[in-house]
């Protein structure tokens, strides 16, 4: 500042001196503090700035602390996960068909060894990282599952798994033991021929399910009939003078209830040659006397299969109705007499244990969202599963078509439990491109998908099947594509279980890490472990010889037992979705974009930081040289002003 004739007059003076005395002591707080302003006021143009700085960095504040929760989780996840991994390898290696141990230790030990994996399982299962629980997808004030004991034995009068098998074995195996099949030996005189019926004892989901018959030699008459229901074979054995031959057998293919296959072969042996093998049949004198004793051998060859693939099959199907998947309801045999019941109903909380409690999809892309679909010439039928659940898969609501000659096909929707549709093409009316049918779903949550089938000439693409070259072909190709459209439509409506709980790591992204404990994967293990923890392998005594040479029974039960582990825990399902080798992935793909979202805030903040120094702080070497050069003009204007002050004309002159 310089001191002139601006100083005039002396109150104009003393106004520049104070404003450089604010100054000076401005400048003297910025030197002491490092910044600015010490108000919000004192910022001045830079407020706008310093502002929106400041919020931007709370901003990535707030991320940085869900980045390193949801890392802790995803760490939390990875460790689970890993032990989870060495348990399948653990169980998948404990029980080996044909591996016995010294004194069959294995077949001894391999039910506690399955429950202590199980209980383990569990526990993981229900763990909780500061008292949020990680395995029921968005609920997580609850444990996902109860107890291991009331898993298995159940609790306040609700049944757990042992009871749920323990009703479904019988139901399988039937009174008889011979897994609900029922055979009956028709003769009329020793000079006629004899047959004997095996037939199932009733249209239900129980027990064998005749699938093959076949047999070698031609001396033994087979008619089968697997098309009706219940299906039935007839074994017709010849008249003398002709007979059965040593070395006919006949093999018999039948479907088990957890819907793998087995088959039994029954051979014939002149009474010099039997050595007393389950499976074997004595030639007699006559017909009849050889289809008795065919008969007797296939009862005791059904009843020493149903104790060991029969059982097992059992075994494993009653976890698949216990321990139920997305989409689907724990079923239990009905009725008050298992070995004649007839079909499962729906469980209900008050008298079954519910093994898993979490946050879980209605509907499942698995099984078309508890639909079937079949095709009978023409028509095309799509139904409800049975027994019908309000709260698990799709409804049928109704269908609808639109043909431009009328007759070209026709939709039906009949009502009931359980509802179907069916489409009925028919050659007297050709179908145009363009014709379609629209097939109305309703979810448990009463929201509608409309799945549209429209008839194209060429090559069909989504939404779309080929008119064939009769309403036959046309038919075929319309269930095929009926069946894709309701998978997708199925897909949709089940949703990914880890966009369960998602958590925002940035403006424009959010990470998905949920985790369900009813996923494939998890579910193959407890229903495995389940099922070897309740089965046991005591000593049978062979029916029709105890000296017989057959392999243990017991071994039996427990080779089919391990085969099914080692089917239900095989490597082969790596690839599935819900597998934990899957989950494993995409959990590494979560935690590779937190990671890269947090080194994008690191970096940011960086800038932020620099900027916002930049706008409130100073340098305090540029404020000690103002402070200096302020000093100087402020001092020239005291002497200035005290000169001009004591201004007289005695003075001046």
């Amino acid at each position: 500042m310089i001191v002139n004739k601006s100083m005039f007059p002396l109150t104009t003076g003393f106004s520049v001196i104070s404003k450089m005395q604010d100054q000076f002591a401005q400048l003297q707080m910025q030197l002491g503090t490092g910044v600015k302003a010490q108000t919000l006021s004192e910022m001045a143009r830079d407020l706008p700035v310093s502002l929106s700085v400041r919020s931007r960095l709370t901003t990535i504040s707030g991320y940085n602390a869900s980045i390193e929760q949801v890392d802790l989780r995803l760490s939390f996840y990875d460790n689970a996960l890993t032990r989870l991994d060495q348990i399948e390898g653990q169980a998948r290696n404990s029980a080996v068909q044909g591996q016995y141990g010294s004194n069959n230790i294995n077949m001894a030990t391999i039910s506690s060894l399955s429950k202590a994996r199980l209980d383990e399982m569990v526990t993981l299962l229900n763990s909780d990282v500061a008292g949020r629980y990680l395995f029921g997808g968005s609920v997580t004030d609850k444990a996902p599952l109860p107890t291991t004991t009331e898993l298995l034995d159940g609790a306040g009068g609700r049944a757990g798994y042992k009871t749920v098998v323990t009703e479904r074995q019988m139901a399988d195996l039937g009174a008889s033991g011979q897994g609900r099949l029922t055979t009956t030996l028709a003769t009329l005189t020793a000079t006629d021929p004899a047959t004997v019926n095996l037939t199932e004892d009733g249209d239900h989901p129980f027990g064998y399910k005749l699938s093959t018959v076949s047999a070698v030699g031609a001396n033994i008459g087979i008619v089968s009939d697997f098309a009706t229901t219940p299906a039935d074979i007839e074994f017709t054995f010849p008249a003398p003078p002709a007979t059965v031959e040593e070395g006919d057998s006949v093999t018999l293919g039948f479907t088990l209830p957890d819907g793998t296959e087995t088959q039994v072969t029954l051979k014939a042996v002149s009474a010099a040659n039997a050595n007393g093998s389950t499976n074997e049949f004595v030639i007699g004198s006559d017909a009849i006397e050889t289809a008795t004793n065919f008969e007797t051998t296939l009862k005791n060859t059904l009843k020493e299969t149903a104790e060991s693939e029969l059982r097992a099959a059992s075994t494993y199907a009653a976890a698949q109705n216990f321990f139920n998947a997305a989409g689907e309801p724990v079923l239990r045999v009905s009725g008050a007499d298992p070995y004649t019941s007839t079909s499962l109903r729906v469980a209900t909380k008050t008298d079954t244990v519910m093994w898993y409690g979490g946050q879980t999809a209605a509907v499942s892309a698995v099984g078309m969202g508890r639909l079937t679909s079949a095709r009978a010439a023409e028509t095309v039928t799509l139904t409800e599963n049975i027994p019908v659940s309000s709260a698990h898969g799709f409804q049928i609501s109704g269908v609808t078509s639109s043909v431009t000659n009328a007759g070209a096909l026709t939709a039906t929707h009949t009502p009931g439990d359980p509802a179907s549709m069916s489409v009925a093409f028919d050659d007297t009316f050709a179908l145009t491109a363009g014709d379609s049918v629209t097939v109305t779903l309703t979810e448990p949550n009463g929201t509608s998908r409309q799945v549209t089938l429209t008839a194209v000439t060429g090559k069909a693409g989504p939404g779309q099947f080929t008119i064939g070259a009769d309403e036959a072909e046309s038919a075929t190709n319309f269930e095929k594509a009926m069946i894709r459209s309701v998978t997708e439509a199925a897909a949709a409506a089940e949703g990914n279980p880890r966009q369960s709980v998602t958590a925002a790591v940035e403006d424009s992204g959010r990470v998905a890490y949920g985790m369900q404990a009813n996923e494939s994967g998890y579910l193959r293990m407890m229903r495995s472990m389940a099922a070897m923890t309740v089965e046991t392998y005591p000593e049978i005594t062979n029916a029709t010889d105890p000296n017989s040479v057959d392999l243990d029974p017991a071994k039996l039960r427990f080779d089919a037992m391990a085969r099914r582990q080692q089917l239900e825990l095989s490597e082969g399902r790596n690839a599935e979705r819900g597998s934990i080798e899957l989950i494993t992935m995409e959990l590494g793909i979560a935690r590779a974009g937190i990671q890269a979202a947090g080194d994008r805030h690191t970096n940011y903040k960086a800038q932020l930081d620099n900027l916002l120094s930049d706008v409130e702080t100073v340098s305090k070497e540029d404020v000690a040289m103002e402070i200096l050069a302020l000093q100087t003009r402020l001092t020239a204007s005291y002497q200035v002003t005290s000169m001009v002050s004591q201004l007289s004309l005695v003075n001046y002159l």
